[in-house]
């Protein structure tokens, strides 16, 4: 596995070579073949779930690359922002479903 500097290294060269519009393309592919390896395994076909590991690595090294483009930091707060609101509807449930079957 490659280090965190070189992989950004990788990201930022990637951006700076082929560009915005070219990356924005490819993180759709890349998505819609995470979208359509989700279905596979949800349906239990075979060899799902190497696609699906390998489709999440190329939406990964697409989305670090969006991040390059758009400042890691500004990402990085709306990503904190919806963890702690993905935290408090996460707690929520639980407490929903713990006084759920206290009755």
């Amino acid at each position: 596995m490659r280090d965190e500097k070189e992989l950004q290294k990788l990201y930022k060269d990637c951006m700076d070579f082929w560009g915005f519009e070219k990356q924005a393309r490819v993180v759709q592919e890349e998505c819609a073949e995470l979208i359509v390896a989700t279905s596979h395994i949800l349906r239990g076909r075979k060899g799902s779930y190497k696609k699906m590991l390998e489709e999440v690595a190329d939406v990964y090294l697409m989305v670090h690359q969006m991040m390059i483009y758009f400042g890691k930091e500004q990402v990085m707060d709306i990503v904190d922002f919806k963890s702690d609101r993905v935290k408090s509807r996460l707690e929520k449930s639980k407490e929903k479903l713990n006084g759920d079957q206290r009755n």
